[in-house]
């Protein structure tokens, strides 16, 4: 059930980007040829309505889509008519393509506030070092952040400051469930440095192709096991009591830990928006930096670390299993923020780089119809680039959270 829960929360979220840009067009008079349940190729087209607008059923369950009347340049007929994207005047373009921005932010947004006037726990903590600046996140906070708002007190921060890596489950096929590690192990030291939930994943970075000797507890019996940790697999594997606030380890934090008035909590929710941008604009310019580093051991981290359908599905049915019902919304808040903050890079092929085609167009006042068959093919590109990524990352988490045996892949 958490499972299927999870797909539809992505799915809806989704949902709504798209509709956005379908209802946008709509207004705007620009027509709507398809809207699209998943990417091409097409299995059957459910209905047509009175617009003319095909609604079609397809293969791949990626994604939906909008497609809009011009976005064929070899349909000259389409490209040039009255009712198209090309003829539209450039403040329904801006509308058309900014859309989803607005409607995934105020879902973000909406959802955000609704949590925080019920009350939540955080979904997980950050450390401390990752940012020069103080990150003010309710939902993935820093110790330091809760204590200084009150949250907690000196005991419970110096107890979530030794939170042990307690396993909760282990991925399919990773250097961890070769090891032997089982759920509600208790990891302890990793080649005799002590072990905890801010220092474990930077301990493995600096033993990548080395031997590694881990000491961890089991039903209170201690054992230990080597391995060869390979840059390839010498990831977690694992998913753990990251944030100190599950069932098993503080108790005495209540489920509506972080509550506020709904007016105060309309305002906190626009600060968690900041802060999780920071926190999402951070993880993409390290991932950046480690792909350009021309590191085989940097790349190869940064792409076994690429997540994002299946992991989403994933880490919600995690949240649903334990009761956190109002975690698992929160996290839907910034599965939606995820999406408007991908859709703002300046990419060709997602929309922000098609809102920057459209104003190097209409600022530099060229020919319509050329740029935009250019524009065409070089979206072309990016969109199947695109496409190939997501398919290869969502191979990759069905091997690493399914244990999926996939040829080539794992």
């Amino acid at each position: 059930m958490g499972l299927i829960i999870g797909i539809l929360m992505f799915m809806g979220l989704v949902l709504i980007h798209e509709l956005w840009h379908f209802i946008a067009a709509k207004k705007s008079g620009v027509k709507v040829l398809e809207f699209g349940i998943w990417i091409p190729p097409k299995i059957c087209k459910l209905r047509t309505d009175k617009s003319g607008t095909e609604y079609t059923l397809n293969l791949i369950p990626l994604w939906w889509f909008v497609r809009l009347k011009w976005e064929d340049p070899k349909h000259e007929e389409d490209f040039n008519a009255k009712d198209s994207f090309i003829k539209a005047n450039i403040f329904n373009k801006f509308l058309i393509l900014i859309a989803w921005v607005t409607a995934n932010f105020l879902a973000a947004r909406v959802i955000f506030a609704f949590v925080f006037t019920a009350g939540t726990k955080p979904i997980s903590m950050i450390s401390e070092n990752m940012f020069d600046t103080q990150i003010e996140s309710y939902l993935m906070p820093t110790k330091s952040f809760l204590y200084n708002q009150w949250l907690i007190s000196e005991e419970q921060k110096k107890e979530i400051e030794n939170v042990p890596v307690k396993v909760f489950e282990i991925m399919s096929w990773w250097l961890w469930e070769q090891m032997g590690i089982q759920s509600w192990d208790i990891i302890k030291s990793i080649n005799s440095v002590s072990i905890n939930a801010w220092n474990i994943e930077q301990i493995l970075k600096n033993n990548i192709w080395w031997n590694i000797s881990l000491y961890y507890t089991r039903n209170w019996v201690s054992k230990q096991t080597q391995w060869l940790c390979e840059s390839e697999s010498c990831l977690l594997g694992i998913i753990f009591s990251y944030s100190g606030f599950s069932k098993e380890d503080l108790t005495n934090l209540d489920d509506d830990f972080i509550k506020f008035p709904f007016i105060k909590s309309a305002w906190i929710a626009l600060k968690e928006i900041k802060a999780q941008s920071k926190l999402t604009f951070y993880a993409l310019g390290n991932l950046w930096k480690n792909l350009v580093s021309f590191d085989k051991t940097k790349i190869s981290w940064a792409l076994n670390k690429l997540s994002w359908p299946v992991w989403a599905v994933k880490f919600g049915d995690m949240l649903l299993e334990a009761g956190w019902w109002k975690q698992f919304l929160a996290f839907a808040g910034l599965i939606s923020l995820a999406l408007a903050l991908f859709n703002v890079l300046p990419i060709p092929a997602l929309d922000w780089g098609r809102l920057l085609g459209v104003l190097i167009q209409w600022i530099g006042r060229l020919k319509a119809e050329k740029y935009f068959t250019i524009e065409w093919f070089i979206n072309l590109f990016f969109f199947i680039l695109l496409m190939w990524l997501g398919i290869y990352i969502i191979l990759k988490d069905l091997v690493r959270f399914w244990g999926v045996k996939i040829p080539f892949i794992g």
